[in-house]
């Protein structure tokens, strides 16, 4: 029988939403229900602490985990954490941010427990090799889990660490919420899209990285020639106003729709006959791809980090030079005119995501890497 694990997830994210503390709630609801203990450590007020809270999760959130640099301030939360861990005899710390990252394997490392440190590395930016990280990645953390193969990149060529050091654990769906039998009646209805428009759509935050700009430009040269298609942006961020009125200047607010923040992506996805994404920097593999794949929607999008993980050119969806709009362009118009294609990649993915992208999966592959870690300090 397996021992029960005290296990401490940390994350910095604040507000809206996203792949990283997707899968720190995701993980922690998992991690629970195998009969572990979890506690999950956030800033104050943060989107992560209600809906851990909702999920009837234990959360710590007396923390700001904050960017701005204040050694009182971080001595304060390193000895909040170092606490915690005592207090609730952790025997794992499973981080996710820069900041908690700090914060939380430096307590570990002052703690009389000792606790084993995880890092889950979720994006593609360079690490910097300098004297700092190199104390932290070789002689605080243990072990670092990447979402996909372009995060091992990184580490590969700035050798900041050993192969042997880095494990994949890609990231997953709850395949009970992404119900394919949804039809996308509701988000159609409400704004005014009628059956006959192909829909194309984007979600996620709306910042430089996402690539917005590309998919603007593809959008104008497709919508100046075909009348029937349209584009919708789920999504809000600091890159919001500076869109739309660049929308406006192309004289394109009826062909590119901004949906705001949403909460119903499963509805939105099912109204979409494409799903796109566009990053031009950080994207490691794609959380929302994986959700479009669910929901059997063919994909096209950029070639970027560990993105090819999922978008199986050819097969699943279409790949593209990250910020190439005329290669986007072309790439959209093959699978607007052509349903079959359309349909045979949507099938494709949602078959791949049942076979490797699962929550169940993702879960139990991070419970036999606590375990296997564990086992080598005996």
């Amino acid at each position: 029988m397996k021992r029960k694990l005290r296990i401490l997830q940390t994350n910095n994210h604040r507000g809206g939403w996203g792949g990283q503390p997707n899968r720190v709630l995701v993980k922690s609801q998992g991690l629970t229900k195998l009969g572990h203990f979890v506690i999950i450590a956030v800033p104050r007020g943060s989107t992560l602490a209600g809906r851990a809270r909702a999920k009837s999760l234990n959360v710590y959130d007396e923390l700001e985990f904050s960017r701005k640099f204040s050694l009182f301030n971080k001595i304060q939360e390193v000895l909040k954490i170092k606490n915690l861990i005592e207090s609730e005899e952790i025997d794992i710390v499973h981080t996710h941010g820069s900041q908690d990252t700090w914060i939380a394997a430096t307590a570990a490392h002052l703690s009389k427990k000792k606790p084993l440190v995880i890092r889950t590395r979720h994006n593609i930016f360079q690490v910097s090799t300098h004297l700092f990280n190199k104390l932290l990645y070789r002689k605080m953390i243990d072990k670092v889990i990447a979402v996909s193969d372009g995060v091992t990149k990184i580490f590969e060529e700035n050798k900041l660490i050993p192969a042997e050091s880095i494990k994949i654990i890609c990231s997953s769906v709850d395949l009970d919420r992404f119900d394919t039998e949804n039809d996308g009646a509701k988000i159609r209805a409400e704004f005014n899209i009628n059956k006959e428009t192909i829909l194309i759509g984007m979600a996620g935050r709306l910042a430089r990285e996402k690539g917005h700009d590309v998919l603007i430009e593809a959008a104008r040269e497709i919508t100046a020639k075909r009348t029937d298609v349209k584009f919708i942006l789920a999504g809000d961020g600091p890159e919001e106003k500076r869109l739309k009125e660049k929308v406006k200047e192309y004289g394109m607010t009826d062909s590119i729709i901004f949906a705001g923040f949403r909460t119903d992506i499963p509805e939105f996805l099912a109204a979409l006959d494409i799903f796109t994404l566009t990053p031009i920097s950080g994207e490691s593999l794609g959380t929302a791809i994986l959700e479009a794949f669910a929901m059997k929607k063919p994909v096209v999008a950029a070639d970027l980090g560990g993105i090819h993980t999922s978008v199986r050119d050819g097969k699943t969806g279409f790949l593209f030079e990250p910020g190439n709009s005329k290669e986007l362009g072309e790439k959209l118009i093959e699978l607007i005119e052509n349903p079959a294609l359309r349909k045979q990649f949507g099938e494709a993915g949602r078959k791949m995501i049942e076979e490797e992208f699962t929550e169940e999966r993702m879960v139990a592959l991070t419970e036999e890497l606590y375990f296997e870690e564990l086992n080598k300090r005996k």
